[in-house]
Order: structure tokens, then sequence, then C-alpha cells
């Protein structure tokens, strides 16, 4: 039982020597603090020190008796008191809390990857979603990176019938790719071959992975709504200005 009070009263906030002058001012009732010292086991002038502490988290108080210092412990019931009143603080700021919460959970969550590794995570992150994956970039930068993973990827896409929208170059590997659209879950556009994208964009649902896949690949997963929104308006942009290109 004593053991239970004392793990009680630490996570109520009280510290191992406070814990022990409080038990020992509550065996006692009122005390001189050499008694409350011998009993708690503690120091006597550091005895004040923990008496000032509990007296200023109003578990304890004092009267003047014969000119000599009496130390009084509050009633166990005070340490509910406490706690409400803790609570009552807490909830008067809770909104203002809240709202410092949303601001920063608001904020872009970014992740980076790097190596072929990496931007494996991110196709694996990409089929997780379920989501339509709209996609803008470079196909033969793609396909010449992961080819020994890119058929895997496709096939996983199709079996979670996650359907896709493609913006790439007029390259080889992009015709090849818009060729097998419809045994693809797909429908791929074409840009003109000038268009030679550094990097390739992945939207799904709230997030936008950008990889790029010149020299060492790396590729960064940004999870925010208004920018997946945003990246989506200039999918349709492009998308928009391609028309059903050839067929």
């Amino acid at each position: 039982m004593a053991e239970n009070m004392k793990n009680a009263l630490k996570e109520f906030g009280l510290t191992n020597k406070e814990t022990q002058v409080y038990l020992a001012l509550l065996n006692l009732g009122t005390s001189l603090v050499q008694e409350i010292s011998r009993k708690a086991g503690t120091y006597r002038t550091y005895t004040y020190e923990i008496l000032k502490s509990l007296k200023e988290k109003g578990l304890v108080s004092y009267v003047i008796k014969s000119g000599k210092q009496y130390f009084e412990p509050a009633e166990p019931d005070k340490l509910i008191n406490i706690l409400k009143e803790k609570q009552a603080k807490i909830n008067d700021i809770l909104p203002d809390l809240k709202e410092i919460y949303k601001q920063t959970s608001d904020k872009p969550k970014i992740e980076v990857y790097e190596g072929k590794q990496g931007i494996k995570t991110i196709l694996d992150d990409i089929l997780r979603s379920k989501q339509e994956l709209l996609i803008y970039g470079s196909t033969k930068k793609q396909i010449k990176l992961l080819n020994f993973y890119f058929p895997s990827y496709i096939k996983r896409r199709i079996k979670a019938k996650i359907r896709a929208k493609v913006i790439t170059e007029m390259s080889k590997e992009g015709i090849e790719v818009q060729k097998k659209d419809s045994e693809c879950l797909r429908e791929t556009r074409l840009l003109p071959k000038e268009m030679d994208f550094p990097t390739t964009t992945n939207i799904y649902g709230n997030k936008v992975a950008i990889l790029s896949l010149d020299g060492e690949p790396t590729g960064i997963i940004i999870d925010n709504k208004a920018i997946a929104d945003t990246q989506r308006m200039i999918f349709d942009l492009f998308w928009k200005a391609t028309g059903t290109n050839l067929r």
C-alpha cells in the first residue's frame, strides 16, 4: 500500500523527496521541522526547502505556536482539487493549443529517398495508396533506371486496380508505353520531343512524389493536400493541351 501511495504521488507530480516529506507529515500531523525531518529521513535544512515547495503546491501550511513554526498537511482531498484546477486551466487554453497544432499539422511533410532502393520505396508507397495516379515526366529515364523492377510494379498496380494517367515525352519508350495502355489500366498522352523532363512527378491522394533519375537517383514525397491539388491543376493543364494524340 505504501509503495502504491508513493507511486501515485509521483505520478501526481511530486518528486521523491516531496513524496517522502508529505507522507511523513500526514503520518505525524502538525509537527516541527525537526520531527518531519526525522520521520522522512531527510536533512533538516533540505526539509525546509521541500516544505516550502509543498506549500507552494498547496499541500502544506504552517502555524506559529509559542514562537515556533509548525507545519500541517493539507487534507488528501486537496490533491483532487489541485488536479481539477489544473484541468480547468488546460481547458481554458485548449482552443489555442489546438490552433497551434493545426497550423503545424497543415505544414507539408517531406520525406527524402536516395538510390534505386529509395525509388522503389516511393513506388511502393504509391501502390499502398490505392488512389488514381497522375504522372508527368520522363518515361525513358524511369524505364532505363528501373528496368529490373518496372514490369513487376506495373503488374502490382494493375492488380491493385489503380488507374493511371501519364504525360510523357514523344520518344520510342513513350510510344511503346502508350501502345500498351488498354492492358495496363492507363491512358498516356505524348508531348513534343523537345519536352525532355528532368524529373518525373507522381500525384496520388494527398501526396506528390518527385523523382530525379539522372546520376544518383533521388526522390521526395510531399504529403500535403494543397500541394497535391496544385499539382493536379498543373497536370490537367498539360492533359488538356495534349488532346488525345497519337494512337
